[in-house]
């Protein structure tokens, strides 16, 4: 659960939740959506989502799930930690990063210890700055002990990281924020990270309050639509709770709209 005031920004709240009704306390329910991909030769995780290192209170001010849900997600693939061996993380935030490390007797490591974890490394400055305006959604137990696992590798810019995966750029939501582009043959899919968190967001003006750059934010969204619109891809919508995945089409009056939307997968 999250405010919807934070996660729908200038949008009023009159017109926001006619999509996404609030509870009594303006909060609406979100999920945290990962992607996995497989092939012959790599086992690829997109982000982490929240782990298991959060208190008791931390949980229960964010009305998380028992237990460690993406964990047991891999498992019922028949996945296990140490298959993983590419982790791609769209930024730092804890609720993306926060599943890249676990405690284990006492001590913080990675939680899928024969991966790199790929990052831009203008996210990696910007979570390691100690900036008082970017302090709050960094927590430095979920990404410092990669880098002194020597597991840290850092992107610059867009680049592709394995054959098929490929990291974008885009900045807007952080400096760093980077959406994730998987392709095999014709087919595709593109993580979109926090640039367009819900379907919802298929709107240009609908940005999350938390936004550092909001006309970049806008700019890259057009950007990405247009492309996953245009060759077809679809689209992981990450804390969209019914929605999360979907192909887009381009509209002659509404610029985009979400299509083929696969509900609670």
């Amino acid at each position: 659960m999250h405010d919807g005031g934070i996660l729908y920004g200038v949008v009023p709240k009159a017109i926001w939740q006619t999509v996404t009704p609030a509870d009594e306390q303006n909060r609406v329910p979100l999920a945290m959506n990962c992607l996995l991909a497989r092939n012959g030769s790599h086992v690829v995780l997109i982000d982490a989502g929240h782990g298991d290192k959060l208190s008791p209170l931390d949980r229960k001010s964010h009305s998380l799930e028992p237990g460690w849900p993406l964990l047991t997600d891999l498992a019922r693939l028949g996945v296990a930690p140490e298959e993983v061996d590419v982790v791609v993380l769209s930024h730092l935030h804890w609720d993306h990063a926060g599943g890249a490390t676990t405690r284990i007797n006492g001590e913080v490591t990675a939680t899928f210890p024969s991966a790199s974890y790929y990052v831009q490394q203008q996210e990696w400055q910007d979570a390691n700055s100690n900036s008082l305006e970017l302090s709050g959604g960094y927590h430095e137990n979920d990404y410092l002990p990669l880098a002194s696992e020597g597991r840290l590798m850092l992107v610059n810019g867009s680049q592709e990281i394995v054959p098929g995966v490929r990291a974008i750029l885009t900045g807007g939501h952080t400096r760093g924020h980077q959406a994730i582009e998987i392709s095999s043959g014709r087919e595709g899919i593109v993580f979109l990270g926090d640039v367009a968190p819900t379907a919802a967001h298929i709107r240009r003006m609908w940005c999350t309050s938390y936004d550092l750059d909001l006309p970049q934010s806008r700019r890259v969204k057009s950007e990405l639509f247009g492309h996953a619109a245009d060759q077809g891809h679809w689209v992981v919508w990450n804390h969209d709770r019914h929605n999360p995945i979907s192909r887009i089409e381009r509209h002659p009056r509404r610029e985009f709209v979400p299509v083929e939307v696969q509900e609670n997968l």
